[in-house]
């Protein structure tokens, strides 16, 4: 048994599928199994899989026909035999030290999670992203309950920088304890259904687990000049998706009893969701025009949960431009959202 599972769902990524698997390979932490997942790949992806573990005894690789990056993580998860495991997307690699300092941090705690910061790399050079916090920092009792709700949503003064929202909800960058998804059956809902199975899965591993660890190093590279990557792409369904996990979230916030400051963070999120699913709207790889567009916002903005959610928002600690952006959001004044969001384009890299 390895005491490291690294979980990696490939699909048609054989120009940038060998960084990925020799950053794991070279981990300083030897003590690894490597699952590769090839998801239907329609390249040579699977051939560059089943090179390498040809080369690396440490490599298990499944072929399956393409079911989506979540099934091909539940996939990779199911034959998991390390005692912790973590998720590493395709295009994306780690640094040399990752698997160390992650094993050595959980097992100090011991801790059930230990996640860290990440590296954005464009095609023009690399971006270290500031993140939530500036420091090393243990999360035990109270302070890892608000962590938890902090994945529901944001309250009160996190209000204040809504692009952080989602910092620290992906699967990847995380080393989870492997007994505490499997034990309580926990498996990433299809993307094509929520709008993030990453926030979905963490907010139901964080109702199982009694602590974590945030280890303030830049340990990830996150590939953002891959066109091919799902979030390089225009999101026409993302809006129906996004009120799925919604409905998702709060199902398991009333299940597992989480409490009304889950459903405070979640009323919160689905207020700031409509910046992505605005810039998403506004997309240049949407051809619409921009009146169909303002229509389209106006008819998002119509919708129940949104309505609710907004009347419900409290705008003191928003910046100004952030307070008047929600204020035209809550009035559905289209024309003042859509030209907010193309001005956000100018700023925001996305």
């Amino acid at each position: 048994m390895a005491r490291i599972s690294i979980i990696i769902p490939v699909y048609n990524v054989e120009q940038y599928l060998p960084q990925c698997i020799d950053s794991v390979r070279q981990q300083t932490h030897q003590d690894i199994e490597i699952i590769l997942v090839n998801d239907g790949s329609t390249d040579r992806s699977g051939e560059v899989c089943d090179c390498y573990a040809t080369i690396d005894p440490r490599i298990t690789v499944i072929h399956k026909p393409n079911g989506g990056l979540s099934d091909a993580r539940n996939a990779g998860t199911a034959r998991a035999t390390g005692t912790y495991l973590t998720y590493l997307d395709s295009d994306d690699w780690l640094e040399p030290n990752t698997c160390e300092l992650a094993y050595n941090k959980a097992l100090e705690g011991p801790y059930d999670l230990v996640f860290w910061q990440m590296i954005k790399e464009y095609g023009s050079g690399s971006v270290f992203v500031k993140g939530l916090f500036g420091e090393d920092r243990a999360f035990e009792g109270d302070t890892f309950k608000q962590l938890h709700r902090r994945l529901a949503g944001p309250i009160g003064l996190e209000l204040a920088n809504p692009p952080l929202i989602d910092s620290f909800a992906s699967a990847w960058g995380k080393l989870y304890k492997t007994e505490i998804i499997k034990n309580n059956k926990l498996f990433q809902v299809d993307t094509k259904i929520v709008g993030s199975e990453d926030i979905l899965f963490n907010l139901e591993y964080f109702s199982f687990s009694r602590n974590a660890y945030y280890l303030h190093k830049h340990l990830i590279h996150y590939r953002k000049d891959n066109l091919t990557s799902l979030t390089k792409r225009h999101g026409s369904t993302l809006f129906p998706r996004f009120i799925n996990l919604f409905d998702h979230m709060e199902a398991v916030i009333q299940r597992l009893n989480l409490g009304d400051t889950f459903l405070q963070g979640l009323s919160n999120r689905v207020c700031i969701s409509m910046m992505n699913i605005g810039l998403s709207e506004v997309s240049p790889r949407n051809i619409k025009s921009g009146k169909e567009k303002i229509k389209t916002l106006n008819t998002y903005l119509s919708h129940n949960r949104y309505i609710t959610a907004y009347k419900n928002l409290k705008f003191e600690n928003f910046p100004i431009h952030w307070r008047l952006f929600y204020r035209f959001c809550k009035w559905r004044f289209g024309v003042g959202v859509y030209w907010m969001l193309k001005g956000m384009q100018l700023f925001i890299r996305k």
